[in-house]
């Protein structure tokens, strides 16, 4: 397909468990089918309507049996292909994207705005969603729906021979609001900028309600302003000082705040200084109770050293004499574990060697424990003029800083809510202005309530004139009896055909007629470039035609046109050049030529073993036929 709006069929399908599908195909441009008659065409038209919302199923009909769902595939113009399905009990219908896959979404049958229905979709893939058309003579609007629609895309064997308008279905009650699809097609523009009009009655007493509400609304707001001053006029020159006083305050109360920071941040310097002096004077105390014991260790092992020196040298002050456990002299032998008399001497010797080495390191300790004795000393000084610093810093803060911000505080919130007060009564005193207004305004529609006019949008002429030629060229194709002038009356918003009335003539001219409507209605809006579903379905436009009989005085609503075969050959001649970005299904009795069904997708019914027997499968529903033969 082409164009950017609109979508056509490709295949209609009836389905049930255990029973072979019933299947239509379907091509852009002309599709004919055509057959004898009670063979499923009229059943096909019914699934049509079905599918795209309507209310009823299709009639049931004896070869329907053991058939439950229905379902249309259609391609929309930009290529992608749907399956809308739907079951035969009728319900909601669902909605399959072929190109996804998907498990399908749930559509509703009843249009409604801002849920997913089968209307919305469709009118989302035409190009007219979100429109609105008019609905009454007061410019009400309504949301306009897919159904709003049908009626100029599929056209029934009955409403095609209606004398009525094919503008409207035949329910009077849309009658305003067919008029106005038929003009948004024509033209492309809705009616979502109409004003509805109300009637005398209503407007009044609507008039009256808001009077009386403005009057109660203006008594509250004096009520709320002269609780707010008693010099409205002065209220702007009180705005501005309090803006000044405010804009001074939020200095001083910054500045408060910069000068609190600054002395927090020295408490704070402060505080980190002491922690670390009296964390250091810990250390101290710590490190010269540890040299204490280190000194009395110290002293221990020089006392014990002179006491093993001492000893070793009276023992060789004694006697000497032979071993008492071997009889030897003293120096001849030596014993386990008892020194010899030299080794005596040399231990003296280490022990005055090892006092001397402690000797050193208790002096260096000694030096040390000075040094820290010193340092405990100048920490003390320090901490103790560290806390006073503190205790300064601490009090500054609590006493002085802390106290003005937050004066600053109360006094800047005062500031503001005075300000807000005055704020609240300047928008006061101007809604009460505005109020006042209205009420004036009130009192001139009053005087205005049933002078209002009809402000029906009219057709333009142009686009109407496109209109009536685009039908003329389809009736001159077919060879239309009188078909010239050709015009749209808006009064009676019918044609007006070789100026005779087109609800005046019989019932195959009228029936031909109508099929030109239709199908100029479509090359109007997509010659126009508007939005259109570009396809339409006509069911018997030729039935009611038939050469007429030698001698054959026609009456003017007799049903007898004299129009012979070569008509409804030409009506299928001229459609058979259709463009592909429109679509245009026939059903109807008449075979299209043999010459004509290579230009289109035909499909004939024929009740036979010859060709197709009907729209369903022959024997479906249990109904007993005739073997199937095979024609080459």
């Amino acid at each position: 397909m082409s164009g950017h709006h609109g979508f056509q069929f490709r295949e209609l399908r009836v389905e049930g468990p255990g029973v072979e599908p019933a299947t239509l195909p379907f091509g852009p441009g002309l599709n004919v089918l055509s057959g004898a008659s009670d063979t499923g065409k009229s059943y096909a038209v019914d699934c049509f309507n079905f599918v795209l919302g309507g209310k009823h199923p299709p009639r049931p009909v004896p070869e329907s049996q053991g058939y439950d769902r229905v379902s249309v595939t259609i391609e929309a113009a930009d290529g992608t292909r749907y399956r809308i399905e739907r079951p035969l009990a009728g319900g909601d219908l669902r909605l399959f994207d072929l190109s996804r896959g998907d498990e399908g979404l749930a559509l509703g049958a009843r249009h409604a705005d801002g849920e997913d229905t089968v209307s919305g979709f469709l009118l989302r893939l035409s190009g007219l969603s979100g429109r609105r058309v008019r609905k009454n003579a007061l410019n009400k609007t309504q949301s306009l729906s897919f159904r709003n629609l049908v009626h100029l895309l599929l056209v029934d064997e009955e409403a095609i021979i209606r004398k009525g308008s094919p503008l409207h279905s035949g329910e009077s009650t849309q009658k305003t609001a067919e008029a106005s699809v038929f003009r948004l097609l024509l033209t492309g523009h809705d009616d979502s900028g109409l004003v509805e009009s109300k009637k005398p009655v209503i407007a009044r007493a609507e008039l009256d309600a808001q009077d009386a509400l403005l009057e109660q609304l203006i008594g509250e707001f004096e009520a709320d302003l002269a609780r707010l001053t008693d010099r409205p006029e002065d209220l702007g020159e009180q705005l501005d000082r309090l803006d000044r006083a405010v804009a001074e305050g939020e200095e001083a109360l910054h500045s408060l705040r910069r000068d609190y920071v600054e002395q927090d941040e020295r408490r704070r310097e402060v505080w980190t200084r002491l922690s670390q002096a009296t964390g250091r004077q810990a250390e101290v105390e710590a490190l010269l109770e540890r040299f204490e014991v280190l000194d009395a260790q110290y002293r221990t092992d020089l006392d014990r050293l002179e006491a093993v020196a001492e000893a070793g040298g009276a023992f060789l002050l004694l006697e000497t004499d032979r071993c008492p456990l071997c009889g030897a002299a003293a120096g001849e032998h030596t014993h386990d574990g008892v020194p010899a008399d030299a080794d005596v001497v040399t231990l003296a010797a280490a022990c005055r060697k090892e006092a001397a080495k402690i000797e050193l390191l208790r002096g260096e300790l000694i030096a040390t424990v000075g040094d820290l004795q010193d340092e405990r000393r100048s920490l003390a000084e320090a901490v103790q003029e560290l806390r006073a610093e503190y205790a300064k810093a601490e009090a500054e803060l609590a006493e002085s800083l802390a106290p003005a911000v937050a004066q600053a505080q109360v006094s800047h919130r005062a500031l503001m809510e005075r300000r807000s007060d005055v704020k609240e009564a300047i928008s006061l005193h101007e809604r009460l202005v505005g109020l006042r207004q209205r009420r004036l305004s009130i009192e001139e529609a009053r005087g205005d309530v049933g002078a209002t006019a009809d402000v029906r949008p009219e057709m333009p002429p142009a686009a109407l004139s496109a209109f009536a030629g685009h039908v003329k060229t389809l009736l001159e194709a077919w060879r239309f009896p009188d078909a010239d002038p050709v015009w749209f009356d808006e009064r009676e918003q019918d044609l007006v055909i070789g100026n005779r009335r087109r609800g005046s003539q019989g019932k195959g001219l009228r029936a031909l007629s109508h099929s030109a409507f239709t199908l100029g209605l479509m090359n109007t809006c997509l010659a126009a470039g508007h939005p259109h579903p570009g396809f339409v379905i006509l069911d018997s436009p030729l039935l009611n035609f038939r050469p007429p009989k030698a001698g054959e005085v026609e009456e003017s609503d007799t049903g007898a046109e004299p129009l012979g075969e070569e008509v409804k050959q030409l009506f299928y001649a001229s459609l058979a050049t259709l463009p592909a970005d429109r679509q245009v299904i026939i059903i109807e009795n008449v075979d299209p030529a043999a010459e004509l069904r290579a230009h289109m997708t035909s499909e004939i019914f024929t009740k036979t073993s010859v060709d197709r027997y009907g729209f369903f499968p022959r024997g479906a529903g249990g109904l007993a036929g005739e073997p199937v033969e095979t024609v080459t």
